[in-house]
């Protein structure tokens, strides 16, 4: 029997701000329900809304946030460290612009960075059990990706290099995920190693095809890449275990096309929207992931360069909910049942017996 997709959630990370009601999880929860929304996507790296650290050492605090939340009438969908997962692999070229995000005692030190990064990544395992949950987002973090263009020729091996070692990275995270029953799943995403089909194929042959690396689904990363998005769902939809529900737009011009000419988001042929204002095709996107029983959930994740995100945010939880399939419990044609056993059907078969 096939299940109902659960929502409709909420990504908070684009929400926090240092002002109420943004700045505490109790508060930009209850903001969240009031909008309609049934569930939050926490971001793990954000000691406003969670202390990731004290949740790993402390059952006590998960519990009380669990409690906290269920009194709201609201619950966690998943955590992210989309953040942290990113500085598993940097490449040397974006050293100086992650000092600047990484905590300061790693300011300089990429391999101190990089590790701390890997036990952030492997904590959220722990946490996410803990939690309750059985999925969790991140990013691969890329060491391939100044090179996504083959010219200068590229040396041979050097993207088959760069993939073995974020098995050797990953594979260690990925055996803890499976030690508390919990998927990790990647965004696909530009600047990621894995930021389209192929790219996760090379990752999940560097991991040994881990049963529990998995994809967080976002359309609006293959519409701008000019990708068949309804037909990922197709190829990798056992793979599927998280949906970002996010809109965009691909309008290429005489002048500009994917890679947007340097141009700021306002400005670029390929651009994130909000939900109903771009031209993802969620429609069908909701009927794919109903038809291949996906049972996890539809989280809204904002990222307009036009629309306000209050607006935006009022506007998702009933737009995620309308497209929402209730799926059914019985055959349409059921009524019209023959009640034709084995044996008659061999009889309508000119069969004997």
């Amino acid at each position: 029997m096939m299940r109902t997709i659960k929502g409709p959630g909420l990504f908070l990370a684009q929400f926090a701000r240092d002002t109420a009601p943004h700045n505490s999880l109790e508060s930009i929860a209850r903001w969240a329900k009031n909008y309609g929304y049934a569930g939050i996507q926490v971001p793990s790296v954000d000691k406003r809304l969670f202390d990731l650290d004290l949740a790993y050492e402390s059952d006590t605090y998960c519990d009380e946030v669990n409690g906290k939340l269920k009194d709201i009438g609201i619950v966690i969908t998943e955590l992210s460290s989309h953040f942290q997962g990113q500085m598993v692999s940097v490449h040397p070229a974006y050293d100086l612009m992650f000092d600047g995000q990484c905590p300061p005692e790693f300011k300089g030190d990429p391999e101190g960075r990089r590790h701390w990064a890997a036990d952030q990544v492997r904590k959220c395992a722990k946490v996410s059990r803990k939690l309750g949950l059985t999925e969790h987002v991140s990013f691969t973090g890329s060491l391939a990706w100044p090179y996504i263009y083959p010219y200068p020729q590229r040396p041979a091996g050097l993207i088959e290099e760069a993939f073995a070692e974020q098995g050797r990275r990953w594979r260690p995270i990925l055996d803890a995920y499976e030690d508390e029953g919990v998927d990790l799943c990647f965004e696909i995403h530009p600047t990621e190693d894995t930021f389209d089909g192929d790219t996760f194929d090379m990752f999940l042959d560097a991991v040994g095809g881990h049963r529990r690396c998995n994809i967080n689904y976002d359309a609006s990363h293959f519409i701008k890449q000019g990708m068949d998005y309804l037909g990922f769902i197709d190829v990798y939809h056992e793979r599927i275990k998280m949906f970002h529900v996010k809109d965009a737009e691909f309008n290429p011009t005489a002048k500009q096309g994917f890679f947007g000419g340097y141009k700021g988001w306002l400005e670029r042929a390929a651009r994130d929207r909000s939900l109903g204002h771009g031209q993802v095709n969620f429609g069908a996107i909701f009927s794919k992931l109903s038809q291949y029983d996906f049972a996890g959930w539809a989280v809204y994740e904002w990222e307009c360069c036009l629309e306000h995100p209050e607006v935006a945010a009022r506007n998702g939880a009933k737009f995620i909910s309308d497209h929402i399939i209730e799926v059914t419990d019985r055959v349409f044609d059921d009524f019209m049942a023959t009640g034709v056993d084995l044996s008659m059907s061999r009889q309508l078969l000119g069969m004997k017996g």
